[in-house]
């Protein structure tokens, strides 16, 4: 195992290397800057010889089906382009399945009505022509052991996705994955059995579980309950996953919250009268129409009770509650209200006069406010930092990121995590 004051000293040397490469190759001579970038080059091939046989524990993804055991290119990045995730959003509710199931003549149909094709299609040309994209599919041929473009890639995958469980395997094998913290609120429909067989594939990878506040709330909000059975039945089911086996099957490890994109700025609530009012309002407005404010901030008190049970329970079993910070994927989240800073008050949890500091974990590096983030990780002891979907989407800026990130973040605060959903490649 590395020692960390080695590992640490390495990476200031490859910041400190690289920020005199940038500041001297005006000024030096040509010969004098070839020097300096080799001294960059051998501190970088260091770090990585140093980095690459540590063991990765992943604090934020997701457990993965066998949808795409077989693919092609279109629906490989289909899958993974955070600009389709609201593709069904483009058309009339219920258009795009029904033109996914249809037979070739309704498909055409809807084609002509409604431009399906072009659309999706659009998606796909634009992700294709990103920088990622274009390294992931380099990376997938070395280890595919193939030709570096995208068909032959996949041919190769598709041969290996014969036996999909034994490549998630190897993937994860490869990747030095020792634990998993699985969010088990984006789950394209798995219950406990499939959960498994994820566990199963990626053995000897150890998989731990997040709860998701949402996923205990919704199937409540959607019933008429007097607001005592409603508080007791979400608490009794956070209980439950975070004390025994509530989560899917298994015992969670903490929680992840989505609430932040939704309201903006989240604060603490304890007010039962006021929160009782919030949920009678909701119940009157479950068919409500507006726009995604209006209809974000429906039951708002009511949410931030309920997130406050939760983080409540969280805080008494010295357990993490992860919140979606950054990032994000339409239409599910409202960007404008994500800042970092929304989350201070939920960070500190005041009550009484005292900051009881709950372990929080803004995800996704607060991007692109990858500075707040950190900021708001250097001011609070119990405010931790980490890394996904910014790692690897934005690809050629990471160095940039990472800099900014180490200027105010302590090393034994950064956690990383892939944010894995849809395609094994991720983690």
């Amino acid at each position: 195992m590395v020692n960390r004051r080695t590992f640490a000293k390495a990476l200031a040397g490859t910041a400190q290397a690289l920020i005199l490469a940038r500041q001297g190759a005006a000024a030096q001579s040509s010969a004098a800057s070839r020097t300096e970038n080799a001294g960059v080059e051998r501190i970088s091939r260091d770090l990585h010889q140093q980095i690459e046989p540590l063991p990765v524990d992943d604090t934020h993804c997701h457990a993965l089906t066998d949808k795409d055991a077989q693919t092609t290119p279109d629906q490989f990045l289909e899958r993974m382009a955070l600009a389709a995730m609201p593709e069904a959003r483009y058309f009339p509710p219920g258009v795009l399945e029904r033109w996914r199931k249809a037979d070739a003549t309704t498909r055409k149909q809807l084609d002509t009505q409604f431009g399906i094709e072009k659309t999706i299609g659009e998606i796909i040309f634009h992700f294709r022509e990103s920088v990622f994209v274009r390294f992931l599919t380099k990376e997938m041929a070395r280890y595919l052991r193939c030709k570096p473009d995208l068909q032959s890639v996949i041919a190769a995958r598709n041969e290996r996705g014969r036996n999909y469980a034994q490549y998630i395997g190897d993937l994860f094998r490869d990747a030095r994955l020792a634990h998993v913290m699985v969010d088990t609120g984006f789950n394209e429909g798995m219950d406990e059995s499939g959960f498994r067989a994820f566990e199963r594939a990626i053995a000897p990878t150890k998989m731990r579980t997040i709860a998701r506040v949402e996923t205990i709330q919704a199937p409540l909000l959607r019933e008429d309950l007097p607001f005592a059975e409603l508080t007791t039945r979400f608490t009794e089911s956070v209980r439950k996953s975070l004390d025994e086996t509530g989560n899917f099957g298994w015992r969670a490890w903490g929680m992840k919250s989505y609430l932040l994109p939704r309201l903006g700025l989240v604060q603490p609530h304890y007010d039962s009268e006021a929160a009782k009012k919030s949920w009678e309002e909701y119940r009157s407005t479950r068919t409500a129409t507006g726009d995604r404010e209006t209809l974000s901030d429906r039951g708002r008190k009511l949410q931030e009770y309920l997130f406050t049970i939760a983080l409540e329970e969280c805080l008494k079993r010295d357990m993490p509650m992860q919140m979606h910070a950054g990032d994000g994927e339409a239409p599910g989240v409202i960007l404008r209200r994500q800042h970092p800073y929304f989350l201070e008050e939920v960070v500190r949890f005041d009550r009484d006069g005292i900051m009881r500091m709950p372990k929080i974990i803004p995800i996704h590096a607060g991007y692109p406010l990858v500075g707040e983030a950190a900021w708001l990780s250097h001011l609070y002891t119990n405010c931790y930092f980490e890394i996904s979907l910014m790692n690897p989407l934005i690809h050629q800026g990471l160095v940039r990121r990472f800099l900014e990130i180490f200027e105010a973040v302590p090393l034994s605060k950064i956690l990383f995590g892939s944010d894995a959903y849809h395609l094994p490649e991720f983690y």
